[in-house]
């Protein structure tokens, strides 16, 4: 008696032949799992519990953390989407090292702040401004991630004599940088079923761009000194263009100073947080 030759070509022959067995299968799993990511997505608490009410009755969350050296404060702003606890591993990580006054906040849209998508970057600037006071006569740092780099960078354009420098921690600020604008669009037609801060999120990064086009001739303005920590692997913001986009533009700052991080990726804030740490400790005294 003969035995049926199997080959690798079996497993396809027969999800071909129960094709819609394997199709409610693998839809089934796809729902759950992405069921799951909205769930967990969509449940995320935010640690900003303090609030700062703003001219135009938006409400800005914010958390503040307290260090031991007695330098000036830190206003970290994180990307999209995101909120305050992105920054957890820097603050726990580091307390003793960094400033005093360090805040986290929600940006409009995110977390604990006013709701609903506020993609002018002018706009999300204008939010940081009650927290530009100098602390001991110290004017504060501004950390900005991914899109809270473009974010940081509007508000040195904007309130550069208030601020003591900016960190652009793999920011997304180059006005001609490639984006997957077709992708964008696509989640732009499904958004019904997305949780809001991925659909908050997904509105940010279609206007950016522009946004970014429309600061472009305005980079002039930024006097303080601006440090720019990149990764050279990252897949989002790439190294090269937007490290050389920066130089050129920010021709009136204090200072311009890259920090390349070798065989890093988008998410420096989570894997090179003494690095980042550093780098505010650098600005901080440049305030004394």
């Amino acid at each position: 008696m003969e035995h049926p030759t199997h080959s690798w070509t079996t497993p396809v022959r027969w999800a071909w032949t129960h094709k819609r067995r394997v199709a409610c299968v693998i839809s089934g799993f796809v729902i759950v799992v992405y069921a799951c990511i909205y769930a967990v997505v969509a449940s995320g608490v935010s640690p900003a519990d303090q609030f700062a009410r703003l001219p135009n009755g938006d409400t800005l969350a914010y958390t503040t953390s307290t260090g031991s050296d007695g330098s000036g404060a830190v206003v970290l702003v994180h990307g999209c989407p995101a909120d305050a606890s992105c920054w957890t591993k820097l603050i726990q990580g580091h307390r003793a090292s960094l400033p005093p006054n360090v805040v986290a906040v929600d940006r409009l849209g995110y977390g604990n702040s006013s709701s609903g998508v506020h993609g002018s970057l002018a706009e999300q600037a204008a939010a940081l401004v009650p927290f530009l006071e100098p602390t001991d006569g110290r004017k504060p740092i501004l950390v900005g991630h991914s899109y809270g780099g473009p974010v940081v960078l509007r508000a040195a354009v904007d309130q550069s004599d208030r601020i003591g420098g900016i960190v652009l921690v793999a920011g997304a600020c180059d006005a001609y940088m490639q984006d997957a604008q077709w992708l964008r669009r696509a989640v732009e037609w499904i958004s019904p079923i997305v949780p809001e801060p991925w659909e908050v999120a997904n509105a940010e990064l279609l206007a950016l761009t522009d946004e970014n086009r429309v600061m472009e001739p305005l980079l002039d303005r930024v006097t303080c000194p601006v440090v720019i920590v990149h990764g050279t692997w990252d897949p989002v913001c790439p190294h090269d263009a937007t490290v050389a986009y920066l130089q050129e533009r920010l021709v009136n700052a204090q200072e311009v100073r890259v920090v390349s991080l070798p065989r890093a990726g988008h998410n420096l804030h989570l894997g090179y947080a003494e690095v980042l740490a550093e780098q505010i400790r650098t600005l901080t005294a440049l305030e004394h």
